[in-house]
C-alpha cells in the first residue's frame, strides 16, 4: 500500500521477512522492527549502528522472559517446573497455550532477526536448533548451583569456520558472569566483537511500556526519513543549535543522596 511499516511482530519478521524487506526495498520504504525483539533493549539499533565499526563474532540472549522467570523462580525457591509455569501463566508471563516460549521458538525467532543483522545472513528461522526448558528440573538446578553455574536458556549465534551457528537450548553459565545474574522476567544480549570486545544490553524484554518505548523510537525513525528539514534531523547533543536551558543544573549542596560515615572513636575503657 506504500506506507512504512512498524511492528512489534517477532515471528513476522522471522519467518516472512525476507520477502517483506525485498518489497520494501522496491517501494523505497521503511520497515522498523525494534520492539520484535528484547521488548524495549535498543539491541537492534546497537548492533546495526553503535556496532556499525565491528565484525560481530558471537552473541548469546536470554531473549525470553517467561523462561527466565521460570528457571530464576526454580532456582531461589526450589520449585518444580509445572508449578513455577502455572504461576507464570496467572501473573500474564506466559500464554494459557505456552507451547512457543518454553518449547524455545519464541527465542528462535529473535534469535534469527539479531543473526541476519549481525552476520548480514538472510533470516533462516527452519534452521535455528532449538530445545526448550520442559525438561529442566529442580534436581538439575540444585547440581548446577553446587557446581558454580546457573541455567538460563540462551539464544546463540556464533561465527565458525564453515559457517554460523545457530540455536537456543538451556546453557550453564558461571554464576559470576554478569549474563548469569539476569533474573525474572529481565532480558539481555551479550555481544562479542572484533573492535569493542564484550558489550552487554540488559533491560525489560517484555511488557506494554517497554514495548511502547521500542515502538515510538521506530516511528521516530521513519518519521526522520519523510522531511529532509534539518530541524527534523537527530541533533548531536539532543538539542538543536541555539536551544536555551530551561533547567538549571543543581550545586552539591542542594542534591539528596544516600551516603557513607566512618567515625573513629577513642574508647574509655
Amino acid at each position: 500500500n506504500g506506507k512504512h511499516v512498524v511492528t512489534a511482530n517477532k515471528a513476522l519478521i522471522a519467518l516472512h521477512g525476507n520477502e517483506i524487506f525485498a518489497k520494501a526495498r522496491e517501494k523505497g520504504l521503511m520497515v522498523a522492527f525494534e520492539a520484535a525483539v528484547a521488548g524495549g533493549i535498543p539491541v537492534i539499533k546497537a548492533i546495526r549502528e553503535g556496532l556499525a565499526g565491528n565484525t560481530v563474532e558471537w552473541l548469546a540472549g536470554i531473549i525470553n522472559g517467561t523462561c527466565n522467570f521460570i528457571l530464576t523462580e526454580m532456582r531461589d525457591k526450589g520449585r518444580s517446573f509445572s508449578d513455577v509455569l502455572s504461576d507464570a501463566q496467572a501473573l500474564g508471563y506466559a500464554e494459557a497455550d505456552p507451547t512457543f516460549d518454553i518449547e524455545g521458538i519464541d527465542a528462535a525467532h529473535k534469535l534469527t532477526i539479531l543473526a541476519s543483522i549481525a552476520f548480514g545472513i538472510p533470516l533462516q528461522a527452519d534452521k535455528v536448533a532449538i530445545e526448550g526448558i520442559t525438561g529442566i528440573t529442580a534436581m538439575d538446578v540444585n547440581y548446577a548451583e553446587a557446581l558454580g553455574y546457573r541455567i538460563k536458556l540462551l539464544g546463540i549465534a556464533r561465527r565458525a569456520s564453515r559457517g554460523i551457528e545457530l540455536r537456543v537450548h538451556p546453557t550453564l553459565i558461571p554464576y559470576r558472569r554478569l549474563i548469569a545474574n539476569v533474573d525474572g522476567v529481565m532480558n539481555a544480549v551479550l555481544v562479542k566483537a572484533d573492535a569493542v570486545g564484550s558489550t552487554l544490553y540488559y533491560g525489560a524484554g517484555a511488557g506494554a511500556e517497554p514495548t511502547a518505548s521500542a515502538v515510538v523510537a521506530d516511528l521516530v525513525d521513519v518519521v526522520r526519513t519523510l522531511t529532509s528539514d534539518p530541524d527534523n534531523r537527530v541533533p548531536h547533543l539532543a538539542f538543536q543549535p541555539g536551544a536555551i536551558a530551561e533547567l538549571p543544573i543543581l550545586p552539591i549542596s542542594e542534591i539528596e543522596s544516600a551516603y557513607y560515615l566512618r567515625l573513629s572513636a577513642r574508647s574509655e575503657e
